[in-house]
């Protein structure tokens, strides 16, 4: 989820599955008043959904719950970043995780895929695009297409 969307660890951990228009494939970061959430900068927006994460979601069990991806209790869930370690643990991934870095990756990915920085900044909910700019890394096979094509 992080990966195809880009979003902050709290917004995820209050997204609610009446943010989400799967048969429109959006979804919509907004203030959660009984949660005590407000997104970052008051920055609500729409993100629009991959098709494969649109697919994954409609799979997903909903046990009438209002959040997405809630705590064992029914609440936000505040340890991304435990469940985040327990899986690379578990799957033996190398080096060092954090959420963060796939909000970053997302930022990499979209301007690699043809987004333009504008478009990754309204997507990321930046309200300077120098944020933006800071999120993004240039791979050396990007260095090297880009003196290629002088």
């Amino acid at each position: 989820m992080f990966y195809y969307t880009g979003l902050r660890d709290q917004e995820l951990a209050h997204l609610q599955w009446s943010d989400l228009n799967l048969a429109k494939g959006f979804l919509r970061v907004g203030a959660k008043p009984e949660h005590g959430f407000v997104p970052k900068d008051w920055e609500e927006r729409e993100i629009p959904l991959h098709a494969d994460l649109v697919a994954i979601l409609k799979e997903l069990p909903r046990k009438h719950a209002k959040l997405v991806f809630p705590s064992f209790r029914g609440n936000p869930n505040g340890h991304l970043l435990r469940l985040l370690n327990t899986i690379v643990d578990r799957a033996k991934l190398p080096g060092r995780w954090y959420v963060h870095k796939f909000r970053k990756t997302f930022a990499t990915r979209a301007l690699e895929k043809g987004a333009d920085i504008r478009t990754v900044q309204a997507l990321l909910g930046h309200k300077n695009i120098t944020t933006t700019a800071r999120y993004l890394s240039t791979s050396t096979d990007k260095m090297r297409e880009a003196v290629r094509k002088l």
